[in-house]
């Protein structure tokens, strides 16, 4: 016992002593607590999480608040990697006995990947139920967010996603514009910022700690956070038939994105290469992905079990960078990475968002209905509509999807074509549809 509390004390004193990080950048997530209630910040690893709680204790200590009242922990420091739930106690000592003047105050702890430690679900009610205590707990694992969490906490939680950087946070974080933009009033100057900062911000991607970095380095980063959440947020965590199927699917899946990709298509190619491919394994694959929020699913709009069938999910990747990381540069993908990028600036909101089958295998890539507002849209993305082919593609298929469902809100996403194309139907670059969205979101929020 004495060793661990040695430990902890050793990692909390580290902290107290470094101090906050120089530079934290303010994310557009949101940060909400409440007495009795856990606030929980969920996400792919690398994501910021951890920079979200840096941004609360910033708050904090600028209110006031003595830096000994708040506990920050992260379970995946070798030091403490091997804590059990008997020993989590320990924590409370280790603090008392490096501020036993606070030992009796309302005091803040921010616990970093806790479900790494068995049986942790009991300490963090505890926590919940003490009234000098603000919990705060972040993690990878999204089994931590929804089942096991509802379970532990009943009810009692506050659950905050983060995602790699937006466009909007990409913007001042690059520090890329020195004055604050009013959103749908552009300079021909701004405008030519914008464009430029879309081009790399699709290339490069949202996750912070890449974004200064040269194409190989950053692309070998983005690899070892892919080689992350392959070992330590699925193999370590779930029993796996077949590693080299698992990869496989992922490789399926990333190489797949924004394309409909069924598992009895995985699991048929899986059977050609002789490894093992039963559906039901397959599945969980996908599924494990899933939770560790590297693939987002996104159905087909039906209520009727044979639509579905025949018509299976579309999947995005969490970040257009690690794509560009892991795939060959190919000039015919620009259009599905510009739709996978539309997807995530989609998916930071609170929506839900399915594709909207026509005739003749067509489709519209969005139907969303935003759970804040209210309101539905229809939206597709196009590279480009200046070709009749491509434009009379696109435009009718939005246009048959716009008179079948009655919405009014339907816009075509493209990379740089603004225009009116009649019947309410609009056409936007995508930088403007990005700080469009994201305005939106923010305003919604408050």
């Amino acid at each position: 016992m004495s060793a661990m509390k040695n430990a902890l004390k050793a990692v909390m004193a580290e902290y107290y002593d470094e101090g906050l990080p120089a530079r934290v950048v303010s994310r557009d997530s949101g940060y909400y607590e409440k007495p009795s209630l856990a606030t929980v910040i969920k996400g792919m690893r690398r994501t910021g999480k951890t920079y979200v709680t840096y941004e609360r204790i910033k708050a904090l200590l600028a209110d006031g608040v003595a830096p000994g009242r708040i506990v920050h922990l992260n379970f995946e420091d070798e030091r403490i990697k091997s804590i059990t739930m008997d020993q989590l106690d320990l924590i409370a000592e280790a603090h008392a006995e490096l501020f036993p003047e606070y030992a009796s105050a309302q005091c803040w702890y921010f616990l970093d990947e806790l479900q790494n430690v068995a049986g942790w679900e009991s300490y963090a009610r505890r926590l919940v139920d003490s009234p000098r205590v603000q919990l705060c707990l972040t993690g990878s694992s999204s089994k931590l967010l929804s089942e096991e969490i509802a379970t532990a906490m009943r009810g009692r939680s506050v659950p905050i996603e983060v995602f790699p950087l937006s466009f909007a946070e990409f913007l001042r974080f690059n520090s890329l514009l020195q004055k604050p933009l009013r959103t749908g009033v552009y300079t021909a100057a701004q405008k030519g910022v914008l464009r430029n900062a879309m081009a790399r911000y699709l290339d490069v991607g949202g996750f912070p700690a890449v974004q200064e970095m040269p194409p190989a380095a950053r692309n070998a980063t983005l690899q070892d956070y892919l080689h992350a959440v392959i070992y330590r947020d699925v193999l370590q965590r779930y029993k796996v038939v077949s590693v080299q199927s698992l990869l496989y699917t992922l490789d399926y899946l990333v190489h797949n994105y924004a394309r409909r990709t069924s598992v009895h298509a995985i699991s048929g190619v899986l059977k050609n290469l002789a490894y093992p491919c039963r559906r039901e394994d397959v599945a969980d694959y996908v599924s494990y992905f899933k939770d560790a929020y590297l693939v987002y699913p996104v159905s087909v709009l039906s209520d009727s079990l044979a639509v579905k069938r025949v018509n299976p999910d579309k999947y995005y990747i969490v970040d257009t960078g690690l794509i560009a990381a892991v795939t060959p540069k190919v000039d015919s993908e620009k259009g599905w990475k510009l739709e996978n990028l539309v997807y995530m600036t989609l998916r930071r909101g609170q929506r839900k968002i399915h594709y909207y089958p026509l005739d003749d295998n067509r489709e519209v890539d969005f139907h969303v209905y935003d759970s804040l507002t209210g309101k539905y849209s229809l939206i597709q993305v196009a590279w480009e509509i200046s070709e009749d082919k491509t434009f009379n593609r696109e435009l009718s298929a939005i246009g048959d999807a716009k008179s079948a469902t009655g919405i009014e809100d339907c816009k075509i996403v493209t990379w740089d074509t603004e225009k009116d194309l009649g019947d309410g139907i609009r056409a936007i670059p995508v930088w403007k549809w990005c700080l469009e969205m994201e305005q939106s979101d923010m305003t919604a929020v408050e």
